[in-house]
């Protein structure tokens, strides 16, 4: 009877009408002086909110997949740690992510963005800007580590995050902590520093793109691996070839980041994806030959990139089971390279996400130059 049930649906359900029902027959038949009339009408009233917001919030859940289990609440609310029973960990293919150059741009150019809207409190700065090469106009948050102002000749490698749908590129900040997390690892000496840019990827008007340039509609493509891209080059001291970008997402973000290094190696070498499924869902993509063939994990899996990919999931995930990452990494050939990683406990939801990201990150630490 875990927070997304039914059962615990339904009693939320019988709770809050009950609540109502029961206030409405017994509001004028409260005995005693009038300040305990009064006090037990206020607490018929705080009855109600009670059980009326967590209705509503158990609706949320189950819309949006925030929790799970009982103990990703109490993880969440009440700040405790969330036992995910351990991690496991297995690697098929060899020889991905070589040292070479990749042949993106190099050099920095003029500075596009002057001011940044920032959350010293997340460790995030945030823009928005209009894509030259796609058009597209979308949100870009950014995470800067600790020293980046002290040496002004040191460049850093990026980890470019993907959210899920619907989602923010906020959710990084927020809800999976991941500027905090990782300034801590920095801090610690536990990683190397890193610059994280989160973008947008939910600018087609609603419409469900999986990261592709569907003709006819946005080009999602484009803005993310051009536009934000030339962006970070713009404005910020990275480092430029392939062996330095990486990608990461969860959810549907999980399909973008491992999409993006097998169809660009030459723009990144490697890839993470968290409770990801890898197969085009998408009528536009998966009816159009030559847009499958270009773009689906799977079908890119055939051209054996030397890329690196890490694939987690929590050991109970309804929406992405660990057999998920079995079937995939069972498509890999060298020398692309994929690491699955998955916990024994844990659901479809950022506090188990958030719990994964210090193993990430250290795998990240000895892909990534």
């Amino acid at each position: 009877m875990g927070p997304h049930g039914t059962v615990t649906l339904l009693l939320a359900v019988f709770l809050a009408v009950s609540a109502f029902a029961g206030c409405m027959a017994v509001w004028n038949r409260i005995p005693g002086p009038g300040v305990l009339r009064h006090a037990g009408r206020a607490g018929m009233i705080l009855c109600c909110q009670v059980t009326a917001l967590a209705l509503v919030g158990l609706l949320i859940n189950n819309a949006r997949g925030f929790y799970g289990t009982w103990a990703e609440v109490s993880a969440d609310f009440f700040g405790t740690s969330f036992d995910d029973g351990g991690g496991m960990q297995s690697t098929v293919g060899g020889g991905g992510g070589g040292g070479g150059k990749g042949v993106g741009p190099v050099g920095r150019g003029p500075l596009t963005q002057k001011h940044f809207k920032v959350d010293s409190g997340r460790k995030s700065m945030e823009a928005k800007f209009t894509g030259p090469a796609s058009h597209v106009t979308g949100r870009v948050v950014i995470y800067l580590p600790p020293d980046y102002k002290k040496d002004a000749n040191a460049t850093y490698p990026v980890v470019q995050l993907f959210g899920g749908t619907p989602g923010e590129p906020t959710t990084w900040y927020g809800d999976l902590n991941v500027g905090n997390q990782l300034d801590r690892m920095i801090k610690d000496r536990k990683v190397k520093p890193f610059i994280l840019v989160s973008a947008s990827i939910n600018v087609a008007g609603g419409k469900p793109n999986e990261c592709t340039d569907i003709p006819g509609q946005v080009p999602v493509a484009t803005w993310l691996t051009k536009d934000v891209r030339d962006f970070m080059y713009q404005n910020f001291r990275v480092k430029t070839d392939a062996a330095s970008w990486a990608t990461m997402g969860y959810s549907e973000g999980a399909y973008c980041a491992v999409k993006f290094p097998l169809q660009h190696p030459n723009l990144y070498r490697t890839g993470v994806g968290i409770a990801g499924t890898y197969e085009s869902t998408n009528p536009a993509i998966a009816h159009n030959p030559k847009l499958l063939k270009s773009n689906a994990p799977y079908e890119l899996l055939a051209k054996a990139p030397a890329v690196r990919l890490l694939l987690t999931t929590g050991g109970k995930d309804p929406e992405a089971p660990p057999a998920e990452i079995d079937k995939f990494s069972g498509h890999v050939r060298p020398p692309t390279t994929a690491t699955k990683y998955t916990t024994r406990l844990g659901e479809h939801g950022t506090v188990v996400w958030r719990n994964m990201l210090p193993f990430i990150f250290g795998w990240l630490n000895k892909q990534v130059s």
